[in-house]
Order: C-alpha cells, then structure tokens, then sequence
C-alpha cells in the first residue's frame, strides 16, 4: 500500500511544479508587458520623402523677347559670378530695325526744324543754326540737314518771288491811278472853262448875237467830260480795290504758308512721338541681348547648344543654382498629418543616395510650413510642403559627402510620445468609432 502511495503522488509533484512556475512566468511576463505598455513612452515620426534645395531657390535664366543665338560663353558646370555674361543674342535684325527707325526719326527732326523756321518767319541762318545742332545731338546724316535746308530757302525764294510780282503789280496799279488821276484833273479843268464859255454864248445868244447850234455844241462837250470824268472816277476806285485785294493776297501768301507749317508740324510731331518710342523699345530690347548671370553660382540645365539657334520668349534657357547658400530639404508631408506638424519640430534626416552604413542621420528642424495643400500633378495626392534646415554643424557629421540640389531625402519628423498600449488600442477604437455611425 505504501509503494502505491508513492507511485501516485510522483506525477502529481511533476505536474504542479511546472504548472505553478508556467503560470508565475506568465503572469510576469504579461504583468511586465502591461506595464511597459502603460507605463513606455515611444517617440512618433512622421515618414516622408524630400528633395535637397537651395534656401534661395534656382535661379531662372529666360528671355521676355526670345532670339537668335549668338554667342555662347557657358556651358553646364561652369561656375559663375553675378553679372557674367551667360549668352549674347544676335542683333542683326534689331540693329537693322533700328538703322530704319533713326532714319525716319531724324529725317523727321528736321523736317520738324524746317516747318517751325517757318511757322515763324526765321532766316535762313537761323535754320541753319537750329539743324547744325540737331545734326550734333543725334548724329544726323548731313544729307538730310542740307535737304531740308535747301527745302527752306526753295520755298522761301518762292515766297519772295510772289510776293515780289505782286509787289510790282502794287506798283504798276499805283501809276495808272497817278494817271487817271492826271487825266480827271484835266477833263475838271476842261469842264470849268467850257462851262464858262457856255455862259457866255449863252448870253450871246439870249441877246441873238450867236446861232443856237454853238451853244448846244458847248453842251454836247460839257456832257461828254462829265461822262469821261465819271468814267475815269470808276477806274480809280477800281483801281484801289485792286490795290487792297492784292495787298491782301500778299498777307494771305505769309498766312499760307505759316498755316501749312503749322498744320504739317501736327502731323510731324505725331511720326515723332511714334517713331521715339519704338526707337526707345529698340534700344531696351538690344540692351537685354546681353544674357547675364542673377547670381553667383552654377550652371546646370542649359538648353542652349548651337548658334543661330532659337529661343522662345519667356523659356528657361538654363539655371543658376546660388553659390553658398544654405540647403534645405523640402519634404511632402500627407495632408492627413498636419495636425500633427508645426515649426520647431525636430527631424532626423536620412540620405538614400548615400551608403547607409557609412552615412549617419544627421537632425534638423522644421522652419516652415505651407499655408495651404499642394496637389502632386502625376499622382493627385495632396500634401503640405515642410523646409528643413540641417541643425548647425550637422553637415559636417557627412564626412565630406556633398549634397546636391534634388537629392532624395528621407525625414522623419519626430511627433508627441505615446505608450504602446495607445498604439495597440486606437486603431480599434477608431474602428468602432466608425462602425457604431449611421
């Protein structure tokens, strides 16, 4: 009895032993968990992927106007200062357009000066004067000053000519009225005697010592003088309204002439102010023929390999990319973690393109945060763009290994801790969150 005794108490022993020291462990294990989960704290990150920029950003070679090619005296790779000459644009047509334009501009000038000399009645030396000096502001071929002046002094001597003939017609008028004239004050005479004499064959005649026929003749007489005297009267008064009109047409020769200075002057100054302004466009357009650089920096992305080959207006002909400015990393961040994001927070920074094992994380800082959600044009995923400055003296933990503008970055912005158990539970109570929702 008591061997069997023995025999049945041994597997009690080895079942309860490990049983018991199974169930301490687990509750041990699950205990320490359940406090590590409570009690833990762990760092959340928001993962995105970024690009390394300039903080400046690339600078933009273009053109407003477009052109032909030139000269080209860079190339991609090649460094260079602010102000240096990038690419010269060929001038041949502006040049050529502009040769045009001053032409007419200057023939305009002084055919400006010609009119105004005579709208105001000036000399010729005084013409003279006014082109030597439009001829030395503007560099005006002489051929269109002794043009013009030859112009003045044709229609002037025009001018003189008539006003000469007419001038002598005054002449030729005045002595045929100093002849009338002559002639009334004899015919007056001839009238007084023969009225005289008339009364005295009338007298005669009332005594009948003369015949009738004599003093009607005395009357006949007397009549015709009176009539040639009338006659005479009227081509003098005729005679001074020819007088007046060609005075006038003398006055109305300077007033002619001033009145067309002054109506071709209006036309003229219109040319002018148009020509002036398309002279002034020109002279812009030929100084931005000269492509310089906007920065210190260097060149990369030419698309300039030829000459006489075309550019397109308002087209990037290559980039600068500044010399010495700090790089940023410009990182997407998902739109659904923003609220999560803020200036301030602390990244840590990953290059892909380097060698991992090599290239340690170096840490940053957020500085700045879009306003609003970009939208990617490939993909349609929306997103906040969040820069990130390396923290100071971080890029020296590279070891020498340059970053370059539009190399790959990961980030990983470090967000507020939270246990573990938070991590296990809030899925599912979002989960529930939006199962229990009508």
């Amino acid at each position: 009895m008591q061997d069997s005794a023995a025999f049945d108490t041994r597997p009690v022993w080895r079942i309860t032993v490990p049983a018991i020291i199974g169930f301490v462990a687990l509750v041990i294990l699950v205990g320490g968990l359940g406090i590590w989960a409570v009690q833990t704290r762990l760092a959340g990150a928001i993962i995105s992927q970024g690009v390394i920029e300039v903080q400046s950003n690339r600078q933009v070679v273009e053109h407003p106007d477009g052109g032909v090619v030139g000269e080209i005296y860079v190339r991609d790779g090649d460094a260079v200062s602010d102000g240096d000459l990038l690419v010269r644009l060929d001038d041949t047509f502006l040049s050529s357009e502009k040769t045009i334009v001053e032409t007419q501009l200057f023939e305009l000038l002084a055919r400006k000066a010609r009119l105004e000399a005579e709208r105001d009645g000036v000399d010729p030396k005084a013409l003279a004067a006014r082109l030597a000096e439009i001829q030395q502001q503007e560099n005006v071929d002489p051929d269109l000053i002794a043009g013009q002046q030859r112009l003045f002094e044709a229609r002037l001597d025009t001018l003189n000519q008539q006003t000469e003939q007419l001038g002598k017609q005054l002449i030729q008028i005045e002595s045929e009225i100093e002849g009338t004239e002559a002639q009334l004050v004899s015919l007056r005479r001839q009238v007084d005697l023969i009225q005289n004499e008339l009364k005295d064959q009338q007298s005669l005649f009332d005594r009948g010592l003369t015949p009738a026929s004599r003093v009607s003749a005395l009357q006949r007489e007397e009549a015709s003088l009176t009539g040639e005297i009338g006659r005479l009267e009227a081509a003098v008064a005729r005679l001074a309204g020819q007088i007046a009109a060609t005075e006038i047409e003398i006055v109305e020769l300077t007033a002619t002439r001033r009145e067309q200075a002054i109506t071709a002057l209006r036309d003229v100054q219109t040319q002018i102010s148009e020509l002036a302004e398309r002279r002034l466009s020109l002279d812009v357009r030929l100084s931005r023929l000269d492509i310089r650089a906007p920065v210190a920096g260097t060149v990369y992305g030419s698309q300039v390999f030829a000459l006489q080959s075309v550019i397109q207006p308002a087209e990037p002909m290559m980039y600068v990319v500044p010399q010495d400015t700090p790089l940023l990393v410009a990182a997407r961040v998902d739109a659904i973690h923003v609220d999560q994001l803020h200036i301030g927070q602390p990244v840590s920074l990953r290059f892909p393109a380097f060698n991992q094992r090599e290239t340690p994380e170096i840490d940053g800082r957020v500085i700045t945060v879009s306003a609003d959600t970009f939208t990617d044009d490939l993909t349609g995923q929306t997103y906040y763009r969040a820069e990130v400055a390396p923290e100071e003296n971080q890029i020296d933990r590279l070891k020498g290994q340059a970053l370059l503008p539009g190399m790959p970055v990961e980030t990983m912005i470090k967000t507020d801790e939270r246990t573990p158990l938070s991590y296990l539970v809030k899925p599912m109570t979002d989960y529930f969150n939006r199962a229990f929702r009508e």
